[in-house]
């Protein structure tokens, strides 16, 4: 069922989505029900990998670092990573053999029984949410359907109301971290986008450490030089960017835009800034994980995000 979502007050803008057992799709998704019958039936291989996370959170980027790795190569693939995702390439995927490297922004119990069953491993990427809020405010403006009509401060006013696709960010961490807690022995592997953006060496190797791959350092050095911003959206852009283009202004799926660290400063006023902090301080108090960025003011002072390293079971 479609359904828009208007900002509150004064904010214009209105957002439209289709809206399935509580969730919100992209309206352009078509037959929701049957798409997501089917992924709920996916036949998984122990080989299978998943990266899951919130929207806007570096899925197209990680899953081509991943891909590189199991593959042992140094090339960026031509492939079209939007495909891969569960909740609408499902029918696609369950086609190519294993291993694959899947991705979904659904919560764990929501993900097919057989990755469950199976314990595939599981990439958990966890992103600052006022990046991912400036990043879903530029890529909502470019869906034809699901269109976001209205000014940056609308935006983030549904966005803390959790009234965009996939939902509410702080109840999709909250619940992954739950799963972390009370599954210690299931291999979900936790990579924080803010460090890897920093240290793109040391967190690709703890990639193929968590992932069993025997991956020289210096094949890892050449992923994380070839996976940099600037290579990706130049080789990118020109081997996947048409696609998809009748569902996108422009005709462009808009897989990159700038990739600039804490470009979200440019978008926040510090009151925008200090009324988010202090929603997350009251909706994570209880949360492992934490940003640091946010709990800790000072960190702002230097320019960077730094988020506390969570350390996967392997």
């Amino acid at each position: 069922m479609l359904k828009t979502f208007v900002a509150d007050g004064d904010l214009a803008g209105s957002l439209t989505v289709k809206e399935y057992e509580g969730r919100y799709f992209p309206a352009s998704i078509p037959d929701i029900p049957s798409q997501l019958k089917h992924m709920h039936s996916f036949a998984a291989d122990d080989n299978d990998i998943i990266i899951c996370s919130y929207p806007k959170s570096g899925f197209h980027w990680i899953w081509e670092v991943v891909t590189m790795l199991v593959n042992n190569t140094s090339s960026i693939s031509k492939d079209f990573p939007a495909k891969y995702i569960l909740e609408t390439g499902v029918r696609k995927v369950e086609q190519l053999p294993p291993p694959r490297v899947l991705g979904s922004h659904s919560y764990y119990e929501q993900l097919p029984a057989s990755i469950r069953i199976k314990k595939c491993k599981i990439i958990n990427v966890i992103r600052d949410p006022r990046a991912i809020a400036v990043s879903g405010f530029h890529f909502f403006t470019k869906i034809k359907e699901s269109k976001w009509t209205g000014s940056w401060a609308g935006y983030l006013n549904l966005f803390l109301n959790g009234k965009v696709l996939f939902n509410d960010w702080f109840q999709h961490t909250q619940l992954w971290e739950r799963v972390r807690q009370n599954n210690p022995d299931n291999p979900i592997h936790v990579l924080f986008y803010e460090d890897a953006k920093k240290d793109p060496f040391y967190e690709f190797k703890r990639l193929a450490r968590f992932l069993q791959l025997d991956v020289k350092d210096s094949t890892i050095r050449t992923i994380a030089e070839k996976t940099k911003f600037s290579n990706m959206k130049t080789s990118k852009d020109a081997a996947i960017g048409h696609r998809m283009g009748n569902v996108f202004t422009g005709n462009k799926y808009p897989l990159y835009r700038k990739g600039i660290e804490n470009d979200w400063k440019t978008y926040f006023t510090l009151q925008q800034n200090a009324e988010f902090e202090q929603i997350y301080k009251e909706r994570m108090q209880y949360n492992k994980l934490q940003l640091k960025s946010i709990v800790n003011p000072g960190s702002l002072d230097t320019g960077c995000v730094e988020t506390t390293r969570y350390e996967s079971k392997l």
